[in-house]
């Protein structure tokens, strides 16, 4: 009997906890009905903003405590961005007049569109093939690059820096998009790279209800720019 009292209370204090947590869902829907009767999109915030659930949860903490539902019951965005890996190498380069690297660009992006290969390793297949004899390292030996390719080195090494490279814009990148998402205040967003899809990002946005505003907010562009900086004894040894 003792047993079976313990089962009860258990079961009692599941349920009760249960309830609580899915009365937040509920809780909101409920504003969100209520905000839409006022008449432009600051009354609606602004009511928002009063609300307090069980005098304690204010519309914020409701959206994060609530239980998380997917796409499917709740509504939302799923995108998937893409950073520009071509665009990235071209400006990791230098002499982007010279008629070699640009058609092995060129063909380089061609071949991106009909096969969905690698774009670097299409990029260096085509570059061999056009300036025969020639090195990577005489167009990314940079200053943006110094230290990490100088005119000596092999193209192995060359192409373990692109690489490193791009692996770096496609994270920075991936940090842009989630600072965008949380500044923008949605709950519990699923923000994955693309498994074999390189410069892929995948998004997914429960209770989007302005779709537009986020669009263009994730459409922005990021202006990243890199800046070569000296120690004090490199300038006035």
């Amino acid at each position: 009997m003792q047993n079976k009292g313990i089962v009860i209370t258990t079961a009692v204090l599941l349920t009760l906890v249960s309830l609580f947590y899915l009365s937040f869902p509920i809780a909101t829907s409920y504003y969100d009905s209520q905000a839409a009767k006022r008449p432009d999109a600051v009354a609606q915030q602004d009511y928002k903003d009063s609300v307090k659930y069980l005098g304690i949860y204010s519309y914020q903490k409701c959206l994060e405590t609530q239980i998380g539902l997917g796409l499917d019951l709740k509504g939302g965005m799923n995108v998937i961005l893409e950073i520009s890996v071509p665009d990235v190498v071209e400006n990791l380069a230098d002499h982007k007049t010279d008629i070699a690297f640009t058609r092995s660009m060129d063909e380089a992006r061609k071949e991106l569109q009909a096969t969905q290969g690698d774009f670097i390793t299409l990029f260096i297949n085509a570059y061999h093939k056009n300036a025969p004899g020639h090195k990577l390292a005489e167009v990314f030996a940079t200053t943006e690059l110094q230290g990490k390719v100088s005119p000596t080195s092999t193209d192995s090494e060359v192409e373990k820096v692109i690489r490193s490279e791009v692996s770096a814009a496609i994270d920075n990148s991936f940090n842009v998009v989630r600072t965008r998402i949380d500044q923008f205040g949605v709950v519990q967003p699923n923000i994955q790279k693309v498994q074999g899809a390189e410069g892929r990002i995948s998004v997914e946005m429960p209770g989007i209800r302005e779709p537009e505003r986020m669009r263009k907010l994730l459409q922005g562009s990021a202006n990243l720019e890199f800046w070569e900086t000296y120690n004090s004894e490199e300038i006035a040894p």
